[in-house]
């Protein structure tokens, strides 16, 4: 019981990642817990969390599937016909993640104007902004994305 406790948050976020709503996620969370209390493998505690990890993550994709066969829907396209699908959406969200975790690794100088410039302002634009010069601006562009290219994103 200390473990559902203790990683209950972060077994609902993975649960609200893959479902279709908040209910089906509750549902997922559920469905693993049951797991749990009836098939628990024999892991130590900090092993069994992540186990519950993935039989949260399995239920909350068979409770999707479920879902989408019910109303019809092709698999990933989900509810909406308007917009992207559920599964678009995360993994957008994934890829927002990624990109968040590379430009942490960036100096906070390059960072800031890769930001600025991503964000549509000018070389000119952003010298105003954080008081540097142009030649800084420059570096501080060139630098962040050539060591964005070496940890491996696309710029």
């Amino acid at each position: 019981m200390a473990l559902l406790e203790a990683y209950a948050p972060s077994l609902s976020r993975i649960a609200r990642r893959v479902s279709l709503c908040p209910d089906d996620a509750d549902e997922a969370v559920q469905r693993a817990t049951l797991i749990l209390l009836t098939k628990a493998p024999p892991h130590p505690p900090t092993r069994l969390a992540g186990w519950m990890h993935v039989v949260t993550r399995r239920e909350a994709l068979a409770l999707r599937r479920e879902r989408e066969r019910l109303l019809g829907c092709e698999p990933g396209e989900g509810l909406t016909t308007g917009g992207p699908c559920p599964l678009e959406r995360a993994q957008r969200r994934e890829t927002c993640r990624e990109r968040a975790r590379l430009l942490a690794r960036l100096k906070a100088d390059e960072r800031r104007a890769l930001v600025l410039k991503g964000q549509g302002y000018s070389y000119r634009e952003i010298c105003e902004l954080t008081g540097w010069t142009y030649t800084k601006v420059n570096r501080c562009l060139a630098e962040g994305r050539a060591r964005l290219r070496r940890l491996g994103a696309l710029v």
